[in-house]
């Protein structure tokens, strides 16, 4: 598969490049300490730095449909591993020394995009997966056309009928309708568990009504079953996409501020010096 190759090829990338920017920072530390003024530590700003900006433009090239510069697959491996060694760059420029407010609020953002991006790279490794499990053909107008047709269906069968008939198709449209954060719960859980109980309560149900409304009420369990199906099917799709986008949130808006933070300490270091 082109994503396992892409990412054993990455992995093996940040290994050697960690290796090899590990290397010269504990050879350093043996002879002198090491800070974000001395020029080992000014090199590892500088690389950090450029990694960030390219690292940002990973939110460019999944606009740019017409680039070559790679896949979008490979650019988003290259996104997540050189991501996670910027943290070890940053760590290495700093050389342990946190006395500098604005490098420091750069290294909490940097932390908190890294690890968002993780949870990021999760989501959509997995929630793609997901969606084909609940995704329909029918958009989301379509499936409540849907759901409308099948509650006046269920409708005109318990109309005229006995009260028994009657709570019962009350208590079936009550039950159609997820309560409050349901959708969220439904992350949780297998996508046709919340049907499963309605089943096995068939025969209690059937045995409530009338025996000649046993067959009607048998066909408004169908429609019932139905429609909670579709209602389910909706909510998953909703919740996972807003799941992504909830990420996103997230996500982006650290990017950024990480960004304006590393041009602001840029910035101060050229305005003032560095810190020795």
């Amino acid at each position: 598969m082109p994503v396992a190759r892409s990412g054993t090829l990455w992995r093996w990338i940040f290994a050697i490049l960690l290796i090899a920017l590990s290397a010269p920072f504990f050879w350093y530390s043996k002879h002198e300490f090491p800070h974000g003024g001395s020029p080992l530590g000014l090199a590892y700003g500088i690389a950090g730095f450029l990694l960030i900006l390219l690292l940002a433009f990973f939110g460019i090239r999944k606009r740019w449909y017409r680039s070559t510069w790679g896949t979008l697959e490979q650019w988003l491996q290259a996104h997540i591993y050189l991501g996670l060694l910027v943290l070890a760059v940053l760590l290495f420029h700093a050389g342990g020394r946190f006395s500098d407010a604005i490098a420091v609020t750069a290294l909490v953002l940097a932390v908190i995009v890294v690890f968002s991006g993780v949870v990021g790279a999760i989501l959509y490794a997995t929630i793609p997966r997901l969606l084909t499990d609940v995704e329909s053909n029918l958009t989301v107008d379509e499936i409540s056309d849907q759901l409308n047709q099948l509650g006046r269906q269920m409708a005109r069968i318990a109309s005229a009928k006995s009260p028994q008939f009657q709570r019962t198709y009350s208590q079936l449209m009550r039950q159609s309708v997820p309560g409050w954060l349901a959708g969220w719960r439904l992350l949780f859980s297998e996508p046709r568990a919340a049907t499963r109980q309605s089943t096995t309560e068939w025969s209690s149900l059937l045995g409530s009504v009338p025996k000649d409304e046993a067959e009607d009420l048998r066909q408004m369990l169908v429609l019932s079953r139905q429609r909670r199906e579709l209602l389910l099917r909706l909510i998953y799709q909703q919740r996972y996409k807003n799941v992504l986008e909830a990420w996103l949130y997230v996500h982006v808006p650290f990017t950024i501020l990480l960004l304006v933070m590393s041009v602001v300490h840029v910035a101060a270091v050229f305005y003032y010096g560095p810190i020795r």
